[in-house]
């Protein structure tokens, strides 16, 4: 029986960090698994050339890095051909797109060659501002043979901007079970120690350092915090896009003392900051550029070590809590309302200690990739043979 082939086109990929990448590679992992032939063509930003080449020699699936180039239109001129060259090389049965310039080749290559291809959305491909990246991402995901979304908010934005001609399928992100995981008292004991925040309440939130992710208002939450508990201190892991203008925010609001960025982190420490932290906070905000979240698969990752959460309304990070069962939901942009959640997890630790025991028991029974990924491989199956039976 002839292998099936899929490729996927994605806007980034591990080693470096980003949501879209982590999805990318569990889908990739789980259709390998299930006997899939599978290549990915991505950029691999925010990495060292050797972290990216000892990251693709262990994997058991091929992975071809995307030219790179100062100049944009040069840069997005190697990277089409190169994708078309590959798909006449390595023939897929079937090509996966996620992330805005990755949708809009395949609209245009695997649509043009009568490939079937499958369109992921995450959220920000569909915020867009600019006229002519809505009307190309238009052209582009009515042309998918079908569309994955990560929440029923991003399926929401995609029918408002008029995206309803392929079927859409949502499917939330899951999260890796055997790198994210409780460790033992004792661990993460000796991690606080040696960290000095033993007495400490901490809070963590992991994610660039961004205006999107919106570490500002919970560093703007702070003051009303910290006047009821001063020993709190809000930990933010991740690329710090923005560390210097959050700094001096922290500076004139007198919490200087209780922020520290980790800036990228490696998977070990991460796990050890999940483990590590009393709270996790996810204030995401949609950017005046359009830019939203997609889901949020930070929180799953702090629910498989342990951890409830705080997150914002009004974005698919919202589906990533159940309100009052597994974490907790606050408006966007609402430091006061977000200091106030805090305060009532702080300050009632059975309730919180219930809400961590739901998050964790949630995420381990449904919210795992060996969950998630099962779901795109069926869905992939179903779309391959549907196609099969339609050629003459």
């Amino acid at each position: 029986m002839k292998q099936k082939r899929l490729l996927i086109l994605s806007s980034e990929f591990p080693p470096g960090p980003g949501g879209i990448g982590t999805h990318a590679f569990q889908v990739a992992n789980a259709l390998h698994n299930t006997g899939w032939q599978v290549k990915v063509l991505t950029p691999q930003d925010y990495a060292s050339k050797d972290e990216i080449i000892n990251f693709n020699n262990r994997q058991p699936f091929k992975i071809e890095s995307l030219a790179t180039h100062r100049s944009k239109p040069i840069q997005t001129w190697q990277r089409f051909w190169g994708i078309r060259n590959n798909l006449r090389k390595f023939k897929p049965d079937l090509v996966m797109a996620t992330g805005s310039r990755a949708a809009w080749i395949a609209g245009l290559l695997a649509s043009g060659w009568g490939l079937p291809w499958v369109l992921i959305g995450h959220g920000s491909e569909f915020g867009i501002t600019k006229s002519w990246q809505r009307r190309l991402m238009h052209f582009s995901a009515n042309r998918a043979d079908t569309i994955i979304a990560v929440s029923q908010y991003t399926q929401r934005v995609m029918e408002n901007m008029g995206i309803t001609n392929p079927p859409c399928t949502v499917i939330h992100n899951g999260a890796d079970h055997r790198q994210f995981h409780q460790l033992s008292k004792t661990v993460v004991e000796d991690f606080r120690r040696n960290e000095a925040v033993e007495k400490l309440f901490v809070l963590l939130t992991v994610g660039n350092v961004s205006d999107r992710k919106g570490q500002e208002v919970v560093i703007k939450a702070l003051p009303e915090i910290t006047a009821f508990v001063p020993n709190v201190i809000y930990w933010m892991a991740g690329l710090p896009q923005n560390q210097a203008k959050l700094r001096s925010l922290a500076r004139e609001l007198g919490v200087a003392d209780h922020i520290r960025f980790w800036g990228r982190v490696s998977n070990e420490t991460l796990l050890h900051l999940y483990n590590a932290c009393d709270l996790f906070i996810m204030t995401s905000r949609q950017c005046a550029d359009g830019d939203f979240e997609g889901y949020g698969i930070a929180v799953i990752e702090a629910a498989l070590c342990g951890k409830t959460a705080v997150v914002s309304k009004n974005s698919g990070l919202a589906e990533a809590v159940e309100d009052g069962v597994t974490g907790l939901l606050v408006p966007q942009n609402d430091p006061e309302q977000t200091a106030h959640a805090i305060l009532n997890l702080i300050n009632n630790p059975n309730g919180r200690q219930e809400l961590e025991d739901q998050a964790h028991e949630n995420a381990c029974a449904n919210q795992t990739w060996e969950k998630v990924g099962a779901r795109y491989v069926e869905i992939f199956e179903e779309l391959l043979t549907r196609t099969n039976q339609a050629k003459p």
